[in-house]
């Protein structure tokens, strides 16, 4: 009974309530919504008990074995790139099968790596101000990012960078050199995504351009819309289009045939060039983005040098913001020339600026999510009695996972919705507290850590259903019915509690 007295029971009441009103309106979707919530429930079961596991085992444990904890992770997330062993699920070769269950390694990662910066901050805490101390946690963190990435899971990637830069904010990394870290990695995604996107707004201008002299052509790129280019440049390309099969392969075919495939590259160049575009024709510039990074990093050697030699601080500084941007414009090089953005992922950043160019696209999500959410008004539509999310095709495609947050809204409205953000944010600043009295420093940096994770699933998933912020696949903690995030989830408050329980023990 001692032990169980022990047990931090607000933070329990609070993820157990925001997990039974994800089943509770999980039950109103439907068939297929009773389905998952009556599956969530056993998982629910499991989870509570896998939690009291980790509310028992000392978490200094967790940090003593950081670099095993560490290689086993990458271990599974390079088998899941293996054809044989992760399976595919839309596209995305993110999950592995263990028996009769699918696990998605990328999920447990995040721990993983929350245990590793913790370990490490505590560990070079004197030294962390120092720009060399940050060279390893960004390599220990980009690693897991690529093969994420490579799955392909942008989401994913982008929410391992956003808890490393968190992390060594929180561990008191320098500020200005977390800044510059951060304009570089902006720039470096940003080229090739731009780059993509100025692609494909020029698809309708393409085809209007073919539909008189090349009518057949033009059908072809109407149909293979935005993926055009990808088969244009690879004709065995596996197109992710859910048109008639036999009419996206006559599209391929014809656009592969004779000099169809001339005339389509030279009829790009010439829109290309009828309409100049400054930022697009410099990134695209091979020539110019590496003169600017070399250019960067000769006036840092000269900003260095002049201070070794004068002492002038002034000289310094320029050097650093010279270093910052050759970098920045040389990694926008590298990762224009090496990463390639699927089309499908640039159009999902873009589309929530304007959902209403992509209506059938990107877009749609967006549109029914932000429809279903204000359907539900101040008391919504009661409890079971959401549409939305019913039948065969529902209105809200993935309204399950990635958008649940708006069938919330939809079955208790407003005021439904603010009872559920009064429990997500309030175990957000339980974790915080206990991060606070802690009496070690792993044990606030991990606690830390977890309440990162726990706020950046609710900050983004809810601001995606807003559509404030671009969809990118994130699922809501404890809400959403992704049974692996949710392991996750109870694992993270078992540790929680762990650190809660041993405060005083490790004084």
């Amino acid at each position: 009974m001692e032990r169980f007295s022990r047990l931090d029971w607000v933070s329990i009441l609070l993820a157990v309530g925001a997990t039974l009103i994800g089943v509770i309106v999980l039950y109103g979707g439907g068939v297929t919504g009773e389905d998952l919530a009556v599956r969530k429930i056993y998982l629910l079961v499991l989870c509570v008990v896998v939690m009291l596991v980790f509310a028992n085992i000392n978490y200094q444990l967790l940090g003593s074995y950081a670099p095993i904890i560490y290689a086993v992770g990458l271990l599974v997330l390079i088998l899941v790139l293996v054809p044989f062993i992760g399976k595919q699920v839309k596209g995305a070769r993110s999950w592995i099968r263990i028996g009769g269950f699918g696990l998605q390694p990328a999920e447990f990662m995040k721990l993983v790596m929350v245990i590793v910066l913790s370990k490490y901050l505590v560990l070079r805490e004197s030294e962390i101000g120092k720009l060399k101390e940050l060279i390893l946690p960004t390599i220990l963190v980009a690693i897991p990012s690529l093969l994420i990435a490579a799955q392909p899971d942008l989401g994913g990637a982008v929410m391992f960078m956003s808890i490393l830069f968190s992390m060594l904010f929180i561990g008191g990394a320098n500020t200005a050199v977390l800044f510059g870290f951060a304009i570089i990695s902006f720039v470096a995604v940003f080229t090739p995504m731009f780059l993509e996107y100025e692609r494909y707004i020029i698809v309708d201008d393409i085809y209007n351009a073919l539909r008189d002299t090349h009518f057949r052509l033009a059908d072809a790129v109407r149909i293979l819309s935005f993926e055009v280019w990808e088969v244009a440049e690879n004709i065995s390309y596996q197109t992710r289009l859910v048109q008639d099969k036999t009419l996206v392969a006559w599209a391929k075919e014809t656009l592969s045939q004779g000099d169809n495939l001339r005339v389509f590259w030279q009829t790009a160049a010439d829109i290309e060039k009828n309409s100049p575009n400054f930022l697009r024709d410099m990134l695209r510039n091979s020539t110019v983005m590496i003169s600017i990074g070399l250019t960067g990093i000769f006036f840092y050697g000269l900003g260095f040098l002049g201070n070794f030699m004068t002492g002038s601080r002034w000289m310094k500084r320029v050097g650093n913001i010279a270093l910052i941007i050759g970098l920045a414009f040389g990694l926008g090089f590298t990762f224009n020339k090496f990463v390639n953005f699927k089309p499908h992922q640039v159009i999902r950043i873009v589309s929530f600026v304007n959902p209403d160019k992509f209506q059938k696209g990107a877009g749609y999500q967006l549109r029914h999510s932000l429809i279903t959410v204000g359907s539900g008004k101040f008391a919504g539509k009661g409890l079971f009695q959401g549409d939305m999310s019913k039948g065969e095709t529902p209105f809200l495609p993935e309204w399950y996972n990635d958008f649940i947050f708006s069938v919330v809204g939809e079955q208790l409205g407003f005021w439904g919705a603010g009872l559920l953000l009064l429990l997500l944010f309030g175990l957000v600043l339980r974790a915080i507290n206990i991060a606070v009295t802690s009496k070690d420093d792993f044990g606030a940096m991990l606690a830390s850590g977890i309440a990162l994770i726990f706020f950046l699933h609710v900050f983004i998933n809810i601001g995606i259903s807003l559509g404030l912020l671009p969809v990118t696949g994130i699922p809501l903690s404890f809400v959403s019915y992704g049974g692996s995030h949710m392991l996750l989830c109870y694992i993270c408050l078992g540790i929680l509690i762990n650190i809660y329980r041993r405060r005083f023990i490790n004084a």
